[in-house]
């Protein structure tokens, strides 16, 4: 059994003004019902270190059960280890319970802890002493626990000197606490990205062997991990250092494919511009994060399916909603950002126009400012032309008269720009600022430009576009006859129903009653379109045949055995920074 040495909390200079006050509201709750209570990990680490944590977790004796009939307002949460969830607005305090040392397996029922086939721990829900607890950390830094009541940090393995030393040490061996949970490959980097620490051989070594392990786990679970890569102030260092050990492409894999070695392009500068974001204390979102590192494989896509005859708008609309699905077998995209996402697309899209009518319905839409600062990104790597992002920089700081006279200018640019548009669109040629997403119609199943017919507010269609006139007697409200009044001439009707429409022929082209019965139905409850099947069919035949379906890229990136409909992503060809012959902006 490993004891503890005792520190003082003065000693080490760790200040409880530094701590969040619901923090220590949860350790004081918890010990005042008689369970043991401590700050542990990362927080403790950064106090240390004379660094704002980001959050703060609790370690504790109690059981889930236990913590949520002492604290009111929690849940518990998990499926693979359970814990509990202390929410005040918008801080969540995570609350575990002490883990069972690892060796002790044969002693607890299949049901409490199982594993994977590569080794990994499908569920850990056994518990034991905070002694058992520390050998089931990953790292000696993270091991060290605090109790703020009474002033003392605990420390079961060294970990302070391996702080000192800046020194990154598995607890125990390191190929063994990567089997267990794959994700601790991710916090190595991210440890050393953010603080600078040195790894260990012996943990690099796992790291380029045993990478795949991260294919197999929850994409849910990449998500708050690939947050926490990027969103620690370090993002570039730690970019960098997920690319030379080779664990990028199972986080984003067609990001990955689509990275031209020796450029930067529009990852590197999202994530130089989101350290220096954080540097400031601005404030950072994950659309945005997630929005320029799919951007290089959405383009590519875009631009096969326009080669290969596709409409633009449509071109744009399937490639951004492709780029998001297959995302989502690797890191999990959340319905919620999903939109967000495509807004900051199709936004910037808008920006890129200038269209005069919905520039101040822009400026005043709440993702303005992301699909700004994506619009620059954009402008800095010379796919946007530098004079509209400066021109969008100069509305924001004039007055209202100066922002009207810039508008009513930009209006004449824009009307020559789109008789151009219109020219090349004759010509054949295509230009990538002609795509139409001032409409905010979603609903990519549109048909095919020669079998697009208006349709009116019943659902019924014409060649004309205006409504037909009521034929089919069928549609009609029926009559309700008195009892005794033509009860011969009803009787006739219901004895050869096929009589009446014999004797009645259709005044509307395109055939009898009953095919117009089935035509033009959309209302809710009622028969399906007719158009459905002759959508999908167009959309089928716009993807290239001999690329789609093919599974190479997701195994060849990856390893992984996730099946992923994905069309090969061509390279895009950057110009180089030095090469100034050609100044057209690329979209």
């Amino acid at each position: 059994m490993i004891s503890a040495t005792i520190l003082s909390a003065v000693d080490v200079g760790i200040d409880n003004k530094n701590i969040s006050k619901n923090a220590l509201k949860v350790i004081n709750d918890l010990q005042d019902a008689g369970y043991a209570a401590y700050l542990v990990g990362g927080c403790v680490r950064d106090l240390l270190l004379d660094m704002k944590p980001k959050d703060f977790d609790v370690s504790t004796d109690a059981t889930p059960e236990q913590i949520k009939s002492v604290i009111r307002g929690s849940r518990i949460i998990g499926r693979r280890f359970k814990i509990v969830h202390v929410r005040f607005g918008y801080e969540v305090i995570e609350v575990a319970t002490f883990r069972a040392n690892a060796n002790d397996r044969k002693k607890v029922a299949k049901q409490e802890m199982t594993e994977g086939e590569q080794g990994q721990l499908l569920r850990d829900n056994v518990y034991g002493t905070i002694e058992e607890d520390v050998v089931r950390r990953d790292f000696k830094v993270n091991a060290l626990y605090y109790d703020p009541i009474k002033g003392e940090v605990l420390d079961f393995v060294n970990s302070l000197d391996d702080i000192k030393a800046g020194k990154l040490c598995s607890i125990g061996e390191a190929k063994q606490r990567f089997k267990e949970d794959p994700v601790r490959m991710l916090r190595v980097i991210r440890f050393a990205g953010k603080l600078g620490f040195e790894m260990e051989p012996e943990a690099l070594e796992m790291i380029e062997q045993e990478g795949s392990l991260l294919s197999h786990v929850s994409p849910a679970r990449l998500f708050d991990e690939v947050l926490k890569l990027f969103h620690g102030g370090a993002a570039y260092e730690t970019y960098l250092l997920l690319r030379k050990y080779g664990l990028f492409k199972y986080l984003f894999p067609f990001t990955d494919h689509s990275v031209v070695e020796g450029e930067e392009g529009m990852p590197e500068r999202a994530l130089k511009n989101t350290d220096k974001r954080i540097a400031a204390g601005k404030p950072v979102i994950p659309a945005f994060l997630f929005a320029s590192m799919m951007w290089d494989p959405v383009k590519a896509d875009a631009q096969v399916l326009i080669t290969d005859g596709t409409p633009e708008s449509q071109a744009w609309k399937i490639a951004m909603n492709d780029g998001l699905r297959d995302q989502n077998q690797y890191v999990a995209v959340p319905r919620r950002l999903a939109e967000i996402i495509i807004d900051i697309w199709e936004i910037h899209f808008r920006l890129i126009k200038r269209n005069p009518r919905m520039i101040k319905s822009s400026l005043s839409n709440r993702r303005f400012r992301a699909a700004y600062d994506f619009l620059l990104l954009r402008s800095s790597l010379h796919e946007v032309d530098q004079e509209i992002a400066e021109w969008w920089t100069l509305i924001q700081e004039v007055d209202h008269a100066e922002r009207d006279e810039m508008i009513a200018e930009v209006g004449e640019v824009y009307k020559s720009q789109r008789n151009k548009s219109n020219v090349h669109k004759r010509d054949g040629e295509a230009n990538g600022n002609s795509i139409n997403y001032n409409s905010t119609d979603r609903n990519f199943n549109s048909a095919s430009p020669s079998q697009n017919k208006k349709t009116n507010n019943k659902g019924r269609t014409s060649n004309n576009g205006r409504r037909s006139k009521r034929t089919n007697q069928s549609n009609a409200r029926p009559v309700r006859n008195k009892p005794g009044q033509n009860q011969a001439k009803s009787n006739a009707n219901s004895a050869s129903p096929s009589a009446t429409n014999q004797a009645r022929p259709s005044r509307r082209r395109g055939g009898s009653n009953q095919t117009r019965n089935n035509r033009g139905r959309n209302n809710s409850g009622r028969n399906r379109p007719a158009t459905t099947g002759r959508k999908e069919a167009y959309f089928a035949d716009t993807r290239p045949k001999d690329e789609f379906g093919n599974h190479q890229i997701a195994k060849e990136t990856s390893g992984s055995e996730k099946v992923v409909k994905v069309r090969h992503k061509r390279k895009i060809v950057t110009r180089k920074a030095d090469d100034k012959t050609d100044e057209t902006p690329i979209f």
